[in-house]
């Protein structure tokens, strides 16, 4: 009698703590979670590659979670989720094209996004290898700081793998002369996501 009086108390407290434990369990994994946006303009593909490498490297970092949108199919609710956010776009007459301009403009003015304390980070691709990509991207990250957001430029390493020197950002010169993306430059946007990503997580922590 007494055993089974000690299983349906069993039972019972498991059908009564067990959704709260689950419901803890899925809480401390979203809290291990960090979100990152990777947010670009493209028209012919080849800044959707860079994103996509940024993507890559964002997502080597454990517990990170990226989301790949073009920045005219950003809800508010991607904003709000992210803990980083990394801007890419091509370079029209050495700055920003006007359309990606006008959208991510509206995250502020008419989505009323706050951006505080969020991680960013920023890449471009241009038809020149002079062509004012670096123009892009700190314009990219002006806007981000403008928005209250941290950004720190991707990490380069030594042959000991220590941290030397860093970059604003990543760039692709991707023009008739230079169509493709080199290994360097994919390896540029891949350690765009890494730094957001990693220090995105020491921010939560």
């Amino acid at each position: 009698m007494f055993g089974k009086c000690r299983f349906h108390a069993a039972v019972c407290a498991l059908l009564f703590f067990g959704p709260l434990i689950c419901a803890a369990a899925e809480v401390a994994a979203d809290a291990r979670e960090v979100r990152v946006l990777v947010a670009y303009f493209s028209l012919r593909g080849t800044t959707q590659r860079m994103a996509e490498a940024v993507a890559a490297g964002a997502k080597a970092v454990p517990d990170t979670v990226v989301v790949v949108k073009e920045v005219q199919q950003v809800t508010k609710e991607d904003l709000v989720a992210a803990d980083g956010i990394v801007l890419g776009g091509p370079t029209y007459f050495a700055n920003i094209p006007g359309d990606m301009k006008a959208v991510i403009d509206g995250w502020s003015w008419k989505m009323k996004v706050d951006f505080t304390d969020k991680v960013g980070g920023a890449f471009a691709t241009g038809g020149g290898h002079t062509g004012g990509k670096e123009h892009v991207v700190v314009s990219l990250l002006l806007f981000l700081i403008n928005n209250r957001m941290i950004v720190a430029g991707p990490l380069y390493e030594d042959e000991q793998g220590e941290d030397r020197w860093a970059e604003i950002g990543a760039s692709a010169a991707t023009g008739p002369s230079d169509p493709g993306l080199s290994s360097v430059e994919i390896d540029a946007a891949q350690r765009v996501g890494d730094r957001v990503a990693r220090l995105a997580r020491k921010i939560r922590r």
